[in-house]
């Protein structure tokens, strides 16, 4: 696999609210995963991790790290933005070719990239995981209530956003290269939830292709995003519809 001197091969991101105190456990353990694995791989890689505001120990433990990972970049942002300023921080910070977001509860585990080394080698651009390809497994679901809202947000998000057959926008395990990072982040406006639809509708609108791989997801139980989330990310879905109707994006 390709390795250059001058920058990592892979950024991991990680924006984190919260994630210490009782939460700290699955932080640790989804950061020692990430370390193991990568270690395996003869590439270099870096960790950005973005705490959004956090009131608790949260930075904390990002820093228990900073002997393990050789390039270890903390975001200790004192105010709250939400989760997709955060995000963007993280992926216009990195310096890797190319660019991983993956939640802080580890809830798609790091050795799902299995599947995407070959399309990052192949050179693409954008490549996603989804809980909703056949191949995909669910090994702990979340509660009906949220699987049957994501289930009709998605068919909403896929008609508002021109993602028709893309089965999972939502999934927060997502590659991008610099070249795309560059192109699509500097464009997005969304705070809170909603970024991850918005980043696609750019990708699409810019016309790169977006390759959706099957993964391996369990729910961890401890999510933040309750019924004012959903509400929440609606709300940014009509204002990113908005947006695209009176030409406030650069495509």
């Amino acid at each position: 696999m390709p390795e250059t001197k001058t920058k990592p091969y892979i950024s991991v991101i990680i924006p984190a609210y919260n994630e210490g105190g009782r939460k700290g456990k699955e932080l640790r353990k989804n950061i020692g995963d990430i370390v193991k694995y990568l270690g395996k791989k003869e590439i270099s890689y870096e960790v950005v991790a973005v705490s959004d505001g956090s009131k608790d120990n949260t930075v904390d433990v990002f820093n228990e790290y900073k002997g393990t990972i050789k390039n270890l970049v903390v975001v200790d942002r004192k105010q709250n933005r939400g989760k997709w300023y955060s995000v963007r921080e993280g992926y216009m910070k990195a310096k890797g070719e190319y660019r991983l977001l993956t939640d802080a509860d580890g809830a798609t585990a790091i050795d799902n990239l299995k599947d995407f080394w070959p399309l990052m080698e192949k050179g693409e651009d954008i490549i996603i995981g989804s809980r909703d390809l056949k191949a995909a497994k669910i090994l702990k679901h979340q509660p009906k209530w949220k699987e049957m809202l994501g289930d009709m947000g998605n068919l909403l998000i896929q008609v508002l956003m021109g993602l028709r057959g893309i089965d999972d926008t939502q999934c927060g395990f997502k590659v991008f290269s610099e070249k795309a990072v560059k192109d699509i982040v500097p464009e997005m406006k969304v705070d809170r939830w909603g970024g991850d639809f918005e980043m696609l509708m750019l990708a699409k609108k810019k016309k790169y292709k977006i390759n959706e791989i099957p993964v391996v997801w369990v729910d961890a139980g401890q999510s933040l995003v309750g019924v004012k989330g959903y509400i929440r990310t609606l709300t940014e879905l009509f204002q990113v519809k908005w947006r695209m109707i009176s030409g406030q994006y650069k495509y």
